[in-house]
C-alpha cells in the first residue's frame, strides 16, 4: 500500500500503542490494513457482510498471533524476547539492556512475520472462490 495516510495513522501503534507496551502494533496495523482491503466504506455502513468479514479476518489474525507469539501484549512478548526480564525503553539504562538483548531486531522479525501472515490472508481473501 502506498497510501501515506495509512502509514502515518499506524505510527502511534509502535511499542504496543504509543510505547505503552500494550497490544502489539504489528497485530493492530495488520488488522487495520485488512480492514482497508475488506472493510466497509463510510458510505456503505449498512453493509453488515463486509463488516462481519473484516471482523472475522481480524479475529483469525488475532488468534494466529496469540498462538504464534504466546500473547498479543508487547510487554509479554518483549519479556520473553529478553529471557524473562522486562526492560522499559523509556529508561536509558534499560533501553541499553534492550539493545544488548536485540529486542528491536526480534520485534522487526515479528513484524515481518505478522505482515506476511496478513498478506497471505489478504491474498486468500481476494482469491477465494465466490
Amino acid at each position: 500500500m502506498k497510501d501515506d495516510n495509512v502509514f502515518r495513522a499506524a505510527s502511534g501503534l509502535t511499542g504496543g500503542i504509543g510505547g505503552l507496551n500494550d497490544t502489539c502494533g504489528s497485530l493492530l496495523g495488520s488488522s487495520m490494513i485488512m480492514g482497508v482491503v475488506f472493510g466497509r466504506p463510510e458510505k456503505d455502513t449498512a453493509n453488515k457482510d463486509k463488516l462481519m468479514y473484516s471482523m472475522a479476518l481480524a479475529g483469525m489474525l488475532y488468534k494466529w498471533y496469540e498462538k504464534e507469539f504466546g500473547s498479543v501484549k508487547c510487554r509479554d512478548i518483549c519479556t520473553r524476547f529478553a529471557g524473562g526480564v522486562f526492560y522499559d525503553r523509556n529508561i536509558p539504562w534499560q533501553a541499553e539492556l534492550m539493545k544488548e538483548a536485540r529486542i528491536d531486531s526480534k520485534c522487526d522479525d515479528l513484524v515481518q512475520k505478522t505482515a506476511a501472515k496478513a498478506a497471505e490472508m489478504i491474498w486468500d481473501g481476494l482469491h477465494k472462490s465466490k
